[in-house]
């Protein structure tokens, strides 16, 4: 059985996912400063993965909708400043479906997250809620039809699968940039 290129994507790409969410899972967003860290490392590749889509993009709207919530959610952690640079996101460009697949796929994601997230005890880790109430109105669906529409062996697919293993790696390299930090105490 001949399967899509999304299963294909999707297979190829398992190791730089897993690396990922073991990343992530090893943060405790229960407590102020690992959930300050798991947001700032997202509104830093959030901010690079916003230069490398198009306004035809299908996560586009879903993506700018969550750079407002993790800003807003950073500010009520009271880490405005904090300071976590995407490392190595400007060379060279995204595929849009790349980015798509990422996109589409984090909000999948924080389903999982979501339920230990709510269980904090930390009022203001509870009161940065504005990312994990975002309506997920990413089109996952639409995203897996236009993956299995890319012919298997072409140069797309495999711009596609160099591109969302850069993105899984940007994310990588960015929350290995610099460890969370203390937040502030609540008053």
């Amino acid at each position: 059985m001949q399967h899509s290129y999304r299963h294909q994507l999707r297979a190829m790409t398992r190791d730089d996912h897993q690396c990922l969410d073991d990343l992530f899972s090893a943060l405790d967003i229960t407590r102020r400063v690992d959930y300050a860290h798991f947001v700032a490392v997202h509104l830093a590749v959030f901010e690079v993965l916003k230069r490398h889509v198009s306004p035809a993009s299908l996560t586009r709207r879903q993506l700018l909708a969550g750079l407002a919530c993790l800003q807003r959610d950073l500010a009520t952690l009271g880490q405005r400043d904090m300071e976590i640079k995407a490392e190595h996101g400007e060379a060279g460009q995204f595929d849009p479906l790349a980015v798509d697949y990422v996109v589409a796929g984090s909000r999948l994601g924080l389903k999982v997250l979501k339920a230990r997230w709510e269980s904090s005890p930390d009022r203001l880790v509870r009161a940065a809620n504005a990312y994990f109430r975002l309506p997920n109105v990413t089109p996952w669906r639409d995203v897996c039809h236009a993956l299995s529409t890319v012919p298997v062996d072409s140069a797309r697919a495999g711009a596609i699968t160099r591109d969302t293993r850069r993105i899984f790696n940007l994310f990588a390299a960015t929350y290995r940039s610099r460890e969370p930090v203390a937040g502030r105490a609540t008053a």
